[in-house]
């Protein structure tokens, strides 16, 4: 697959200040898009306005990362769901953090489900049309950045909002292109060298590459890497690596979607 530009992104502000001096803020100086807690399922309103403050100055564009309530577990634990409950939670964390980049007079340009709600509405086709529907109607200028081969995305896409396709760098996947539950060894990718081994097949086979082998193949715009996992600054800087060794220029999402 030939690929000549992709986006590279990562989920932001979701812990206190030591962790945004540490990690965070070495991470914007790689990344094009930052997924900006919401407060929702972590971090601090004035971490979150230091991250928007570093990403203005770093020309990486802002979304806002949203998730249930749910600090206690991080965003990760499996909710009931009502029309209701998921209008209410989009409203307040969309419209915070379009307040927050209104502050630092720049703009949020695309949004993106964290933990649990990225994992249901993955899979379960009426919360991820919930979701679509409320951008659709509330901000359809925002570009949905859903995991590839998704239900959210397919939803997304046949909706008619402007959906970037995104992959793991550290995470594997099962044969339906979900990723494989956090609770299985091996899950979680940590080491710098198989992260970009496993980057590098997908791109080349233009497929997600499941655990077993299976080839699922799916356009791909951008490459998701969690902040909170270990040696996430040394795999982020050999991805830039890996991605001029492959002459693929990284983008920000409005200028591939």
């Amino acid at each position: 697959m030939s690929v000549n530009k992709i986006n590279f992104n990562s989920d932001l502000g979701e812990q206190d200040r030591a962790f945004f001096e540490d990690i965070d803020q070495l991470l914007i100086s790689q990344i094009d898009s930052a997924n900006v807690s919401c407060l929702f399922h972590g971090g601090h309103k004035d971490v979150v306005l230091e991250v928007l403050k570093s990403c203005k100055q770093h020309n990486v564009s802002i979304g806002a990362h949203a998730s249930f309530l749910d600090k206690k577990n991080f965003g990760r634990t499996i909710i009931s769901w009502d029309r209701l409950l998921i209008n209410q939670l989009l409203k307040d964390q969309i419209n915070f953090m379009k307040d927050m980049t209104k502050e630092c007079d720049i703009s949020t340009t695309h949004f993106k489900p964290h933990g649990a709600l990225n994992y249901l509405a993955s899979r379960d086709e009426d919360l991820a049309f919930e979701i679509v529907k409320f951008l659709k109607i509330n901000h359809p200028e925002l570009i949905m950045l859903a995991p590839a081969l998704s239900k959210l995305a397919k939803v997304s896409e046949i909706e008619g909002i402007p959906t970037a396709l995104e992959v793991y760098a550290d995470r594997t996947y099962e044969d339906d292109a979900t990723l494989t539950p956090r609770n299985i060894k091996g899950s979680l990718i940590t080491d710098p060298e198989k992260s970009i081994s496993h980057i590098q097949n997908i791109i080349h086979k233009g497929s997600i590459i499941s655990r077993s082998g299976l080839l699922l193949p799916t356009k791909i715009h951008s490459i998701c890497l969690h902040s909170d996992t270990p040696n996430s600054v040394e795999i982020s800087k050999q991805i830039c690596i890996l991605l001029n060794s492959m002459s693929i220029s990284q983008s920000k999402l409005i200028d591939l979607i």
